[in-house]
């Protein structure tokens, strides 16, 4: 079972009624929210909910949870309840600073597949050996945490650095890389320049935190068609032979993974 890291979408974990609408909203994924979006005296009632509906859901694939902080007694109960619940699509943990924090995740949930979520200085300094943890699939930025950490804005050009510093450290370790939440959602020209930017510097997907994000950040991870064409037309010409030369250039390795990767966010390719 493989996880579309492409649009995922928050919900809070005390609204139920929410988590089947978040499924069918046009995300690629849906995070039940354990942590930020549960007040404190609301989260018993909400890890309860998510199990429920972790219980009589047909299909987990595309459901991830995140749990609150593994090292909080908050996070202890959400492990133990996911011990106990079926298998999810995968878990994101919260404020990763060091691979103990993933390792003591695997040794609650076993093989199940684990987002990292790195939203503190400690995190994007420890960020290379953490991408090489066993059971992870991809490290997430975290911008307000860490700009709150950091004493800074928010804003994503400032942190831009840091971005690129997750961005570098996944590629390295084979990793999937997903681009944090942009807060402002009534104005979709934000969510897409955003979206946009995260897409051009190369990451695999962004956060979301609400249903009126999924429109402009979908619109700006796709490539459009001229660009499709042009992949096509790159993937045909490498498959021709060694070396491979397309309208008088070469197309060296490099070139032919931007292509396939094209295809892949056009859902043309089985992987990126």
């Amino acid at each position: 079972m493989s996880f579309d890291l492409a649009l995922l979408l928050f919900v809070p974990g005390d609204r139920p009624d929410r988590f089947a609408k978040a499924l069918a909203s046009g995300a690629s994924g849906a995070i039940l929210d354990l942590e930020d979006a549960v007040a404190l005296d609301a989260k018993d009632a909400a890890r309860e909910r998510v199990r429920a509906f972790l219980d009589g859901a047909e299909d987990l694939s595309r459901v991830a949870v995140r749990i609150n902080a593994r090292d909080s007694e908050a996070g202890a109960r959400d492990l133990a309840m996911l011990a106990g619940a079926r298998r999810v699509g995968a878990v994101l943990v919260p404020k990763v600073e060091d691979t103990e924090d993933l390792a003591a995740v695997g040794a609650a949930l076993g093989d199940v597949p684990q987002i990292a979520l790195l939203e503190t200085a400690r995190g994007i300094v420890a960020c290379d050996a953490i991408a090489r943890a066993p059971r992870l699939i991809a490290l997430a930025f975290g911008p307000y945490d860490l700009a709150a950490d950091l004493g800074g804005d928010a804003d994503a050009d400032l942190l831009l650095p840091h971005r690129a510093r997750v961005l570098v450290a996944a590629r390295a370790a084979g990793r999937a890389a997903i681009d944090g939440p942009t807060r402002e959602f009534g104005d979709p020209a934000v969510v897409r320049r955003e979206a946009m930017q995260a897409r051009r510097l190369g990451f695999d997907g962004k956060l979301t935190i609400h249903p009126s994000q999924i429109a402009p950040v979908r619109a700006a991870f796709a490539p459009s068609a001229d660009e499709v064409a042009q992949a096509r037309r790159v993937v045909a010409a490498a498959a021709l032979g060694s070396p491979a030369v397309l309208d008088g250039a070469m197309i060296d390795a490099p070139i032919l993974r931007a292509a396939e990767r094209a295809l892949h966010r056009a859902g043309q390719t089985p992987s990126p």
